[in-house]
């Protein structure tokens, strides 16, 4: 993945879900971490997506934290 192709706006993105992972020091780096600074992101846009499509972006944070909240913890 050439991260340079992406938007300034994009590699954001990416960067704070990497961080995100380290200060929680998870072991591997998941999807799960990208969609959760998705929805914690003061524009919204992944929640108003959700909420479009009919789903509840809460409810969608609330399971994300939870997953993430199970993931293996490095030393």
């Amino acid at each position: 993945m050439n991260i340079e192709k992406y938007t300034e706006r994009t590699r954001g993105f990416v960067q704070s879900a990497q961080t995100y992972a380290l200060t929680q020091n998870h072991q591997q780096f998941l999807p799960e971490h990208l969609l959760k600074v998705l929805l914690d992101d003061p524009e919204g846009l992944a929640s108003g997506l959700i909420e479009a499509a009919g789903g509840r972006p809460n409810d969608a944070r609330l399971a994300v934290e939870a997953a993430l909240s199970a993931q293996p913890k490095g030393a």
